[in-house]
């Protein structure tokens, strides 16, 4: 608040100490606001680096549930193990609109193309085009990305261009890797 007033010396002056507050709590709310949206925004960009490569195993980690769930209302968990090839159509049902409303399978994000194959064999992905992260990490064109679905492991395979394999598994907090 602006209040003119004279002082002992008989002169106006102006007292400016209401709008000094006033000025000090918007100055304190942006920065409470941009704080707020700091919070917000860091944990995302902070784990970006990997989100390329991650929702690439997510989406086969989504396929292989689907393909495991057809397999069980279909009657095929117990028995022998079958080469029976699973379409698209077969997992629809299973699978949220996103992996299917779109022409290619498994809504490709990072240009993969995603092979469901038979029960016995994991869904991989097949990189159509170099895949590089924000952390300067890259996967050439013509990889192949297929979780390894050993018990106990939560790990995947890449297989390179040139033929040559890698396994990664984490087993009890622990990460292996095993070259083929």
């Amino acid at each position: 608040m602006l209040v003119v007033g004279k002082n002992p010396n008989g002169k106006f002056q102006m007292n400016t100490e209401g709008s000094s507050r006033r000025w000090l709590l918007w100055a304190v709310l942006a920065v409470a606001i941009v704080g707020v949206l700091l919070v917000c925004a860091i944990p995302n960009y902070s784990g970006s680096h990997t989100s390329k490569f991650n929702g690439i195993l997510n989406r086969l980690r989504q396929i292989e549930a689907a393909k495991e769930q057809w397999a069980i209302e279909h009657g095929l968990t117990n028995a022998p193990p079958t080469n029976r090839v699973i379409t698209e159509k077969d997992l629809v049902p299973y699978l949220l609109p996103v992996y299917t409303e779109r022409k290619e399978f498994g809504a490709p994000a990072f240009g993969e193309l995603y092979l469901i194959r038979d029960m016995n064999q994991p869904a991989e992905a097949v990189l159509t085009q170099d895949l590089t992260e924000s952390d300067g990490r890259s996967l050439p064109r013509g990889t192949i990305i297929r979780l390894d679905l050993a018990p106990e492991s939560d790990g995947w395979e890449i297989t390179s261009p040139d033929g040559t394999s890698t396994i990664y598994r984490w087993m009890h907090g622990n990460l292996t890797t095993l070259h083929r």
